[in-house]
């Protein structure tokens, strides 16, 4: 069934979202939100947040949201990285388009942690500084599952996933 929704992402949202699993999916950075919609509609995920630190793409995702009628299923959120999470409400997490400097800072954001701790699962797609965010999730006690490189139009993104943390 994800085939079905797949012309909405990218390749390289198509590589994120095949590495979703768990009941509730936190996306930060969510920008169009056609991430947590495709893995609404594909049956991946049974709800979504959707997160964005900027009122535009979080209000186009939240338009998007209501286009594809998935109102009840996903909240869109103001806020900083993984500020407007809740320890335990999600356990699936999405940080993919933005710096890897950028996502260090929210993986290190210490009004964050309680919520990041309780992450089952972890996709990464920084868009530079691939060994530095691969470093950071090693020294923080994340667990690395897979890793895939995906081509769109003439660049390489990495895709990482990786599973809760070892050590609180």
């Amino acid at each position: 069934m994800v085939k079905r929704y797949s012309r909405l992402l990218s390749p390289r949202l198509e590589a994120v979202l095949s590495f979703v699993e768990g009941r509730v999916l936190a996306d930060i950075g969510t920008d169009h939100g056609y991430l947590p919609i495709v893995a609404c509609l594909a049956e991946k995920i049974e709800y979504a947040i959707a997160c964005d630190a900027n009122a535009g793409p979080l209000e186009r995702a939240a338009e998007n949201i209501l286009r594809y009628g998935l109102d009840d299923r996903i909240q869109a959120r103001l806020g900083f990285g993984l500020r407007p999470i809740m320890p335990k409400e999600a356990d699936c997490l999405v940080i993919a388009g933005m710096g890897g400097m950028n996502i260090i800072e929210i993986l290190k954001d210490q009004e964050s942690l309680l919520s990041l701790h309780s992450m089952k699962r972890l996709i990464i797609q920084p868009q530079r500084d691939i060994i530095k965010v691969r470093h950071t999730l090693d020294e923080m006690g994340f667990s690395f599952v897979d890793e895939v490189s995906v081509r769109e139009k003439h660049r390489f993104y990495s895709v990482i996933a990786v599973n809760g943390m070892l050590h609180l």
